[in-house]
């Protein structure tokens, strides 16, 4: 049986005496693991569709759970990712978060499109990898349903200023007022919010997924923002990543 599929290569390894065996992240089948017959030979018909970061529209044979490439559509191969080893750690730990969160036969089309924005901007040198990084984990935190409440104290019910902002509790996932956080429930995983940053989460959140990189931040504030991206989606993600250790010694 043959089965369309759009999908990024997201890691590669060999595959008998020339080919490769591509773990391949879809829209709509989550990761799926692609035998591509002679992937490795300089003469592959498919060649940039079988690299790594690759986005293509494949065509694939199944039997039973077993898929092998049969065409590909490139769509963007994001060869520029490679250019240099920061842009190259960045993208291999997006893929490797990004196929760790996918469910296998459910809609998966956001966390893919984010994937491959997030590989576009800094492939074309749009933005930074700390930038790319700090989005990019807040916003899968949202796709998967982690979207903190921030408008008003989870404490008093207050709304939030955005010129005194606030403090994020990141594991219930809600914001509390200066006052509030003091209580000794909320003690040890408060992150201090600065009005840039949370302008920014807000931003983020609620951004169309073709503009989401498309705001203003100074390097402090980054700095802000990536410490509690980091600490807010991997709290729930509880794993981890090998690409995430080589990508901190990098930035």
């Amino acid at each position: 049986m043959h089965h369309k599929v759009k999908g990024i290569v997201i890691k590669e390894s060999p595959y008998g005496e020339n080919g490769k065996l591509l773990t391949v992240l879809t829209e709509l089948d989550g990761v799926l693991l692609v035998k591509a017959k002679g992937a490795r030979s300089i003469l592959a018909s498919n060649l940039k569709s079988v690299q790594l970061f690759a986005c293509s529209n494949m065509l694939l044979y199944q039997k039973n759970t077993s898929y092998t490439l049969v065409d590909a559509e490139l769509i963007d191969d994001f060869y520029a990712l490679r250019d240099n080893i920061d842009s190259f750690a960045l993208a291999s730990y997006c893929c490797e978060v990004a196929g760790s969160v996918a469910v296998r036969g459910a809609d998966n089309s956001s966390n893919l499109q984010l994937l491959l924005n997030t590989l576009y901007a800094v492939s074309r040198g749009m933005i930074s990898v700390k930038f790319a990084k700090a989005v990019f984990e807040f916003r899968l935190a949202c796709i998967l349903g982690f979207t903190p409440e921030i408008s008003e104290c989870a404490g008093c019910g207050s709304p939030l200023e955005t010129k005194k902002a606030g403090f994020l509790d990141i594991e219930d996932g809600v914001m509390l007022c200066a006052a509030c956080k003091e209580s000794p429930e909320a003690a040890g995983r408060m992150i201090p919010v600065s009005p840039s940053v949370y302008d920014a989460l807000r931003y983020i959140s609620g951004a169309k997924s073709g503009r989401i990189f498309s705001f203003l931040i100074d390097e402090n504030a980054l700095d802000e923002l990536a410490k509690l991206s980091e600490a807010y989606l991997h709290l729930r993600l509880d794993k981890k990543y090998k690409t995430l250790d080589f990508l901190k010694t990098i930035i």
